[in-house]
């Protein structure tokens, strides 16, 4: 698996475009982050790192598509934020209630974005509430400036990417949307035996949704224990690790086989120690030069974009290593007076995504796939 995605990003980079469909959308992903963080700067924003992954995540799709995706971003920003402060005030010394809250809110994001035709939204809802939630651990009664922050960051970003969609050319995008199949609702559950076979049903069309969901709960819900047991990390790590577990491509959602899960689990585990180390690595040059360091960022969004869109199958490894390199290279209000808090990031993202590969190892050890539900005669 390692040898096939060494070769394969020997291939990508072997074949990176200046120009063309591929390199316009590299072009417009550098541009909208750099935009994205500029005026995350200028604003003074405390986190600028999320203007700019909410750049990042927009990138990719045609003007037509970035605008519903950007209402829906936003909306699902403010609505998971809400949740978010509610928890905290409800739960926010109560660690149990608290850790089922960020499963809760990460399962129902997951499945969300897999059956809903609103799907975006529901996901961005997840990853919001989660980020506010673990960036308020330490100190619960910020939770509502942190919100706030955190809506005010993803309209700058999404507005900078609707911008620079809208000045370059046009080109040809790929039809975007979930690979899912269409909506599904839950049958009403009241006891009797046609609605038990209908759940029954709904439960077998749903199971890999279902497992999927489970596996990001269950690692945003341990997310917490990091904090004092697996490494020394701050909340706000906790809270970029957690972006990095949910932060899955549009597409792929249903995994067919075991060996696909956790084959995409070690991709984006590779794709992870890529851009962060890359991030690091550019953080060496550029000192305290403002203009270099931009130019560094644009670099490495246009590389990963670059992968993101090749033809060799690691989409997953470039989304990755896009997210990483951000995150390693946006610290605070400009370019970073040290590489430490890149390493505490890169060591909570490894830590993060190694927590996942575990759990989905596991649970690809007990992939029991409910009976079919019995016919109507039987």
């Amino acid at each position: 698996m390692l040898r096939g995605i060494i070769e394969a990003l020997s291939t990508e980079l072997g074949s990176l475009e200046p120009g063309g469909v591929r390199g316009t959308k590299a072009l417009r992903a550098a541009l909208s982050v750099a935009l994205a963080a500029f005026v995350a700067l200028i604003l003074h924003s405390d986190e600028p790192w999320w203007a700019a992954i909410s750049a990042w995540m927009m990138t990719g799709i045609s003007l037509a598509d970035a605008l519903p995706r950007g209402v829906m971003r936003i909306l699902g920003s403010t609505a998971g934020a809400a949740i978010a402060v509610l928890v905290l005030g409800l739960f926010a010394y109560d660690p149990l209630p608290f850790c089922l809250c960020l499963f809760t809110i990460a399962w129902v994001g997951l499945f969300g974005f897999a059956k809903s035709r609103h799907g975006y939204a529901w996901l961005i809802s997840a990853i919001t509430g989660n980020l506010v939630m673990l960036i308020a651990l330490d100190q619960p009664q910020t939770a509502f400036t942190i919100a706030v922050n955190r809506i005010a960051d993803v309209t700058i970003g999404t507005a900078a990417t609707l911008l620079v969609t809208y000045l370059l050319p046009k080109i040809q995008d790929v039809a975007s949307g979930n690979a899912a199949s269409a909506p599904s609702s839950l049958p009403l559950l009241f006891w009797s035996r046609r609605h038990a076979r209908e759940f029954e049903r709904w439960l077998s069309e749903n199971w890999l949704l279902i497992l999927h969901a489970c596996r990001g709960g269950l690692t945003v819900m341990v997310l917490p224990l990091l904090l004092n047991w697996l490494a020394p990390l701050g909340s706000s790590t906790l809270a970029v690790t957690a972006v990095a577990v949910m932060a899955i491509p549009t597409t792929a959602v249903q995994e067919p086989d075991g060996r696909t899960v956790v084959q995409r689990a070690v991709y984006r585990l590779v794709g992870c120690a890529l851009g962060a180390l890359l991030g690091l690595l550019c953080l060496y040059w550029v000192g305290q030069n403002f203009l270099v360091w931009v130019l560094l960022l644009m670099g490495g969004v246009w590389l990963t974009s670059q992968i993101q869109t090749g033809s060799t199958g690691i989409s997953y490894v470039g989304i990755q290593a896009g997210l990483a390199f951000v995150l390693s290279m946006i610290q605070g209000q400009g370019p970073p007076l040290s590489p430490i808090p890149g390493i505490d990031r890169f060591a909570g993202i490894i830590a993060g995504l190694a927590v996942l590969l575990i759990i989905t190892m596991v649970m690809s050890l007990f992939r029991l796939k409910p009976s079919p539900a019995p016919a109507q005669g039987d």
